[in-house]
């Protein structure tokens, strides 16, 4: 213990009146016990030995700053006492022997490596007459710049590296990359020395060592890239650029696909969100989870609060993941993601059911939440009415959990929803799902739900396309589609060509860019394999199905004039006949004859809709949207659907408007058969006669026995004559007629 009686050591202050009075001696008496006490800044000291020194003592300054030196290096090391040397010459510029052999001994020591540091001490501090302090500033600078050391010349725009040091005339020889510089004693401040890891000169003249650090220790490497950016930022463009550089664009793969997940858990890291994140270092640690944890709180939107769990369970699932899930914080999304179903029951079925999904696979990681109960699904999914708008209403990545999650908690249930889904699913969802039931064994609901949507393809356009591609590949998908009968070729290109029609029109009324969306896939998918499926169809097909096609391929609005053209040659090319054979009335496509009360019937209907039906939806659309978010609004969804069926019809009665004819008298006043004629006929085994009219689609009335002449049974008798006989049907159901008379249908 020290001795309580023992004599205080003076203060600074006191040191310090001492050598302003010039009482040396006495100050000369205090030093030793000074300088030996650790608790007296050097810098204050120091300042004391240069106030000596100015006040005309110069070898005792040169004592007090040499004593302080030793003490400082045996005290602390060489390289603390090299700093403090260097504080002694800025203080005693000059007749201080002592404290500059301390100085020069120094720089040999800590800088022992440096081959040219003898002479370049003896070049810049060795003149008696040399001003140490500057000499000392230079040497730090040479010290810096020992070859293979980096630093930076703002007349270049690379970063340098020193090659050689030549220690008799301090000439340094640096390189910038395929350039070579010089710099002497009085230009060598032009150079700005950069650690040895300085990212961009490592990345010119030392690739080998970070490509190591790349591969060993992906944080030290962003971290090391962060620090060269002014900005303190790296972009994610920046660095695939950096790792391109080094690993080649095949490497930038390999390495992104490594790294992001353990770049994303380093805790002084930040990592920005999406697929091209910014990052940068953090002022303190922050746990991964805990940022997490913070993103789900903080977040309003509950589907994306559903997305940072599910990305964080895909990310611990992943085969070959660097880090396991914390099981307080799956326990905390489970309880937080089970009360958000709760609360969006009533409102929003479609949301409890993706919070259901997402607490299924939360629970199934075995964390302490509570049990998922198949019942709750079910109850919540018998509030959706129209399954197929969970398409709409839910993210494609949340839509795809709650299709599996429904496999595997409703074995009884699951195939329809998913059926339902498809018809109104993208392209891509439409390979999942189908893929889905064929593994599930629902291949019969995979068919029907196409049939379907080939039967109505203004309702499922992105289906109809998908199920055109699919088909012409040579996947097992593609040999399921071609297996199934009623899905032949011929059929699925009509039902593209009407859809596309449709849509067509639909965007030249609307403009909205999710109708050209699909047009650009259907222009695509419809000549896709090189237009091997197209010419199929067009050489194998019998007249009556290409005189139906034909319209739908040269007149369609949703194909552009190059394609129409395109499919006219085609059709020209292997059927001339079509553009030269004149027609019977009944088999031109592209006229549709009709009566003159018949046109107006189907101009009232379209007015009405036009007029009426599609401005009144369009009430409904404006009153749905003020509800609020759009992505979660059933009636806003359910309006617009109806809008774009109203819009197909009015599309489709408008083409038929373009083609109708008014059936004339010189087509009814015909001796056989005809559009516009009037028939009596006796069927084969009865007794009695029956008058058939054949007019126009619009006119038909089957109680008075007025047939569109375009149906089956009246196609049978066109052509006839009287006397002659005609026969519908086959084997059991063959019926046999005999005509009697034939007249005109009209006035």
């Amino acid at each position: 213990m020290q001795d309580a009686s023992a004599p205080k050591p003076p203060s600074l202050i006191k040191l310090g009146k001492l050598a302003n009075a010039k009482k040396f001696d006495q100050l000369e008496e205090h030093w030793p016990e000074a300088v030996a006490n650790p608790e007296y800044p050097i810098d204050d000291l120091m300042s004391l030995s240069g106030q000596v020194h100015r006040l005309g003592e110069l070898q005792r300054a040169d004592t007090f700053a040499s004593a302080l030196i030793e003490q400082v290096e045996s005290r602390d090391g060489a390289e603390a006492a090299l700093v403090a040397a260097r504080i002694a010459v800025d203080q005693l510029p000059e007749d201080a022997p002592a404290v500059h052999t301390h100085l020069h001994r120094l720089f040999l020591v800590v800088n022992n490596e440096f081959e040219a540091l003898p002479g370049l001490i003896k070049l810049l501090a060795g003149d008696a007459n040399a001003d140490q302090a500057v000499a000392a500033k230079k040497l730090d600078l040479y010290c810096a710049l020992q070859p293979g050391r980096y630093f930076i010349d703002y007349n270049f725009i690379m970063p340098g590296v020193v090659e050689t040091v030549n220690e008799d005339s301090g000439v340094i020889v640096a390189r910038f990359e395929d350039r070579r510089s010089e710099y002497g004693p009085a230009t060598v401040e032009k150079a700005y020395p950069k650690p040895q890891n300085y990212f961009p000169a490592l990345v010119l003249y030392d690739p080998e060592r970070l490509c190591a650090m790349a591969h060993d220790d992906p944080c030290a490497f962003v971290k090391l890239a962060i620090q060269a950016d002014l900005d303190g930022m790296l972009t994610y463009k920046n660095l695939k650029k950096h790792v391109i550089k080094l690993l080649g664009d095949k490497g930038w793969t390999s390495w992104w696909k490594n790294a992001r997940e353990v770049l994303r858990h380093d805790p002084i890291l930040g990592m920005g969100a999406g697929s091209q994140p910014t990052f940068k270092i953090l002022r303190q640690a922050d746990r991964y989870e805990d940022r997490l944890r913070r993103r789900f709180d903080r977040n309003k939107d509950p589907l994306e609060k559903l997305k940072v769990v599910l990305g964080y369970l895909d990310e611990t699932s992943r085969k070959g993941a660097k880090f396991e899930a914390d099981n307080d914080l799956l326990v905390h999304y489970g309880n937080a993601v089970a009360k958000m179903a709760v609360a969006a029951l009533k409102d929003d079925p479609a949301l409890a059911l993706a919070c259901l999904s997402v607490h299924y696979r939360v629970a199934a990681r075995g964390v302490d939440v509570a049990k998922p109960n198949p019942r709750a699904a079910l109850a919540v999914l018998s509030k959706i009415r129209d399954k197929g708008s969970l398409v709409t209403d839910l993210p494609e990545v949340l839509l795809a959990r709650v299709l599996d999650y429904l496999r595997e908690s409703q074995p009884d249930h699951w195939a329809g929803v998913w059926c339902a889904a498809m018809r109104r699913a993208g392209r891509r969802q439409c390979d999942m799902i189908s893929r889905g039931l064929v593994e599930g064994g629902k291949t019969d609901e995979l068919r029907q739900t196409l049939v379907l949507a080939v039967e109505r393809p203004t309702q499922s356009p992105d289906l109809i396309a998908w199920l055109w591609r699919s088909r012409h590949t040579t996947g097992p998908m593609a040999r399921i589609l071609q297996g199934f009968e009623e899905l032949d070729t011929a059929r699925c290109l009509e039902a593209l060509l009407v859809m596309s029609n449709a849509v067509g029109h639909l965007h030249a009324v609307s403009g909205e860019e999710r109708h050209l969306k699909v047009l650009e896939t259907a222009r695509a998918d419809l000549t896709c394999n090189k237009a091997d499926p197209l010419l199929e169809v067009i050489r194998e097909s019998d007249r009556e199905t290409l005189m139906k096609l034909r319209p739908l391929m040269v007149d369609n609005n949703g194909l552009n004039p190059a394609l129409k053209s395109r499919l006219k040659l085609m059709l020209r090319a292997e059927h001339p006949e079509m553009f030269t054979e004149q027609l019977k009335p009944w088999q031109d496509p592209g006229i549709i004859y009709t009566t003159e009360a018949g046109l107006r019937l189907i101009q009232a209907s379209l007015n009405h809709i036009v007029e009426e039906e599609i401005p009144a939806v369009a009430k409904q659309i404006g009153e749905a949207a003020s509800h609020g978010d759009l992505s979660e609004n059933s009636e806003w969804t359910a309006a617009l659907e109806k809008r774009d069926q109203l819009a197909s019809r009015a599309t489709t009665m408008e083409s038929e408007l373009k083609q109708a004819k008014v059936i004339d008298l010189d087509m009814a006043d015909s001796v056989t058969v005809n559009v516009g004629t009037r028939v009596t006929v006796r069927e084969e085994g009865l007794d009695q006669d029956t008058v058939f009219t054949f007019l126009g689609p619009w006119d038909t009335d089957s109680e008075r026995n007025i047939l569109n002449y375009r149906a089956p049974l009246a196609l049978a008798f066109m052509g006839a004559g009287v006397g002659e006989t005609v026969e519908f049907g086959e084997d059991e159901d063959k019926r046999v007629w005999e005509v009697k008379n034939v007249e005109p249908g009209v006035e």
